[in-house]
């Protein structure tokens, strides 16, 4: 583990800088899995970048879905709410997935060709809006035909939902702090889905609703306090 005092390790987010091993799919005949791929790992309060060994397995959402206990990540490295690596690096770090919101990626898993004369099934692309205790989350999820949004995000499985043109935020100050063109959002860690996207303003009658709650509670506390006061001053009398 690197010392706090030490300078900080050179580290590109990018993944072209981990090779060609970083492909999700592995190329060629040879059956192998998908070799090292480059994630970042958001929880509650961390957020880590490191490699993962796919093994067998050729897709990250596979890989991510299937496995058990800790997640091994290699020449890990912690990064800011902002992005940005800090000092503290490791070369593992093992990390319970029930603790992690979301799994990006910046290079999205490409799908094995179609075989010939497969049937092709429909998919409606649709953009939520996800919610989870720390994160803002919005992103495109791919429905069958026939299936609705809260179908979807009602189900069980797969563990980690796929999402494209992926973004988060920090609910604490709201800055864009990562963009993924793909990315695996864990359906325990959502709280509240919406499907109209973000609006910048707006909701005037239910912020001005809001605020007529408040003024309304706020008053008859001081009723309360008021009428408490007087019970006291006569007691005393």
């Amino acid at each position: 583990m690197a010392g706090w005092d030490e300078t900080p390790p050179t580290f590109d987010r990018q993944s072209e800088a981990w090779g060609d091993a970083a492909s999700a799919w592995a190329e060629g005949d040879d059956g192998g899995g998908g070799g090292e791929q480059y994630l970042e790992l958001i929880g509650t309060d961390l957020w880590v970048a490191g490699t993962v060994d796919l093994g067998r397995f050729r897709r990250v959402s596979d890989f991510v879905n299937i496995v058990q206990g800790y997640l091994l990540i290699r020449d890990a490295v912690v990064l800011t709410h902002a992005g940005e690596s800090t000092r503290l690096a490791m070369p593992e770090l093992r990390v319970l997935p029930d603790d992690i919101a979301v799994v990006g990626q910046p290079e999205p898993d490409r799908q094995p060709p179609a075989a010939e004369g497969s049937q092709v099934i429909e998919r409606t692309r649709q953009r939520l809006v996800l919610f989870t205790r720390s994160h803002l989350i919005d992103g495109d999820v791919y429905i069958h035909g026939d299936g609705s949004v809260m179908a979807f995000v009602d189900a069980t499985d797969p563990k980690f939902i796929p999402m494209t043109d992926v973004r988060v935020r920090w609910l604490v100050d709201r800055r864009l702090a990562a963009r993924y063109p793909f990315a695996l959002v864990q359906r325990s860690q959502i709280l509240g889905v919406a499907t109209e996207g973000i609006k910048l303003g707006g909701g005037e009658s239910t912020a001005r609703r809001a605020a007529v709650l408040r003024a309304e509670a706020a008053r008859a506390l001081d009723e309360d306090m008021l009428a408490e006061s007087t019970t006291k001053d006569e007691g005393r009398a």
